[in-house]
């Protein structure tokens, strides 16, 4: 922890936002593993229309994770002061989450309001499109084309921490990872390579240990009294 200092954050913002983010990210594939259905895409739409509550569940929790995460990497951008200065990654970076957020919180929160609006007047054509599980929707190319910018935004700011020892690197470490991983996901989605696609479920376990190390973070500021 050496050289990191506070500025104008509190150790407790980086406490509680590590904490609903680690919630959110271990109660989300509980429900997706409650939310799983098997057969063809209309047959699973048809499954949902009669037993909404389940999946609804799953994506107003998914609907966090973008806002959830965001703060953190704002909270890591701008929160902590470490050996080197990379002020303009850091602005560029958080401009990057602003598409992030928006797309990625479109995909989610489409699936408990787009989705249903067309499943109750029975138009299975229009809710396939906007189907999540149907890899030639909108709302998953929404959500692949928004973790593109935040691989962006993951690699800009994780950048000073990879030069920083124990959690910060570690920290910088799993951002770089994940953000690499995204990209290289929405590569594959692209090229219709299911293979390199699966890629964004990695990058997307890489970040249930930085809300981990943040909570760890926030109270050793807390135990230090840096403010």
């Amino acid at each position: 922890m050496k050289n990191i200092s506070m500025i104008h954050i509190n150790g407790k913002a980086f406490i509680y936002g590590g904490i609903f983010y680690t919630t959110i990210v271990i109660l989300w594939p509980i429900f997706m593993v409650l939310a799983e259905l098997e057969g063809d895409i209309q047959g699973q739409l048809l499954t949902i229309a009669d037993n909404p509550s389940i999946y609804r569940w799953n994506f107003a929790i998914a609907s966090m994770i973008a806002p959830a995460i965001s703060f953190l990497i704002i909270l890591l951008a701008f929160g902590i002061s470490v050996q080197k200065r990379t002020p303009i990654l850091h602005l560029v970076g958080v401009i990057f989450l602003v598409p992030y957020v928006i797309l990625v919180s479109i995909s989610y929160i489409s699936q408990y309001t787009i989705l249903f609006k067309y499943l109750s007047i029975g138009n299975m054509e229009l809710a396939s499109q906007w189907y999540f599980q149907n890899v030639d929707s909108m709302a998953y190319f929404l959500n692949q084309l928004g973790y593109s910018f935040f691989a962006v935004s993951a690699l800009l700011i994780g950048y000073k921490f990879l030069y920083e020892k124990g959690l910060p690197r570690a920290i910088g470490i799993l951002l770089s990872m994940s953000g690499s991983l995204s990209i290289v996901a929405f590569i594959g989605y692209i090229g219709k390579n299911d293979w390199l696609t699966g890629s964004t479920i990695v990058s997307g376990i890489l970040t249930v240990p930085i809300g981990i190390l943040v909570i760890i973070l926030g109270f050793r500021i807390q135990r230090k009294g840096m403010v």
